[in-house]
C-alpha cells in the first residue's frame, strides 16, 4: 500500500468509527424516547415547577398539534439526559484509539467526570437558573400585564437552557483532553482570554433564547469554567514537568 493510500484508509476508518458511535448514540436516545414517551405528562409537570406557582398548570396552547409536539419535545429532552451515560461512553470509546497507552487509563475516570459535569450543568439550569431567570423576566410584566405563555414556547425555552448548560459544563473535560493531547496549553488560553470572552458571549447568544438576561446567565458560568480550565491545564503541565525531572 502506498503512503498516499494509508492516510486515506485511516481517515476512512475514523469516519466509519464515528458513524458507528453516532448511530449507537442516536439509537440509545431513540430507545429511551420510546420508553419515556408514555410518561410525557409527568415529565411536563416536572418541567413546569421552575415557573411561579400561579402559572404552573396554566400554560396555554394555540393549535391542536401543540400538545403532541410538546409531549415529543419533553420526551426527547428526558431521553437525552437519561441516555447520557450511554452516549458519553460512545464518545470516549471513539476518542480512546487516539490516546497513548498510559492515557487510556484515564478513560474510565474521564467518563465519570464527563457524566457528572453534564448532569451537574442540566441540574444547575433546572434548579437554579430557570427559577431565577423566569421570576426576573416575568417581574417586568408588573400589575398591568397578564402573562399568556404558550406551552410550546415555554418548553422550548426550558430545553434550550437545560441543554446549553449541560454542554457548557463539559468545557473542563474538553480542555483537559486537548491539553493531554498537546493541542492547547494554559499559556495559550491566557494569551487569548480577551478573544475567548467575545466568543463566549457569542456562543451564549446562540445557545440561549433571544434575551440578554439568559445570555448573561450562561456566559458568566462559562467564563468561570474557562478560568477553571486554565487551572486544570496548569496542574497537568506541572505534573508532566515533575515526571520529566
Amino acid at each position: 500500500m502506498s503512503e498516499k493510500e494509508l492516510p486515506k484508509q485511516e481517515i476512512s476508518e475514523h469516519l466509519e468509527e464515528l458513524r458507528k458511535r453516532l448511530f449507537y448514540s442516536i439509537l440509545g436516545i431513540i430507545l429511551c424516547f420510546i420508553i419515556l414517551f408514555p410518561f410525557s405528562k409527568k415529565i411536563l409537570m416536572f418541567l413546569q415547577k421552575p415557573l411561579p406557582k400561579n402559572l404552573v398548570g396554566k400554560l396555554i396552547f394555540l393549535s391542536p398539534g401543540d400538545a403532541l409536539i410538546v409531549s415529543m419535545k419533553v420526551s426527547l429532552l428526558a431521553a437525552i439526559i437519561v441516555s447520557s451515560p450511554f452516549w458519553i461512553y460512545q464518545f470516549w470509546k471513539y476518542v480512546e484509539p487516539a490516546l497513548y497507552e498510559h492515557e487510556k487509563k484515564l478513560i474510565v475516570p474521564a467518563f465519570f467526570v464527563t457524566l457528572v459535569l453534564f448532569l451537574l450543568g442540566t441540574s444547575f439550569a433546572y434548579f437554579v437558573i430557570l427559577p431565577f431567570s423566569l421570576r426576573f423576566l416575568l417581574s417586568f410584566a408588573g400589575d398591568m400585564l397578564t402573562p399568556q405563555i404558550t406551552i410550546d414556547n415555554y418548553i422550548s425555552f426550558v430545553i434550550q437552557m437545560i441543554l446549553a448548560f449541560g454542554i457548557v459544563f463539559l468545557l473542563p473535560v474538553v480542555t483537559y483532553l486537548l491539553g493531554k493531547l498537546g493541542v492547547i496549553n494554559s499559556k495559550l488560553l491566557e494569551h487569548y482570554r480577551k478573544y475567548a470572552i467575545i466568543i463566549i458571549f457569542f456562543l451564549a447568544a446562540i445557545l440561549t433564547p433571544p434575551d440578554v438576561f439568559s445570555q448573561i446567565m450562561l456566559a458568566v458560568p462559562l467564563l468561570i469554567l474557562y478560568e477553571i480550565s486554565i487551572l486544570i491545564l496548569k496542574l497537568i503541565e506541572k505534573k508532566e514537568k515533575e515526571l520529566n525531572l
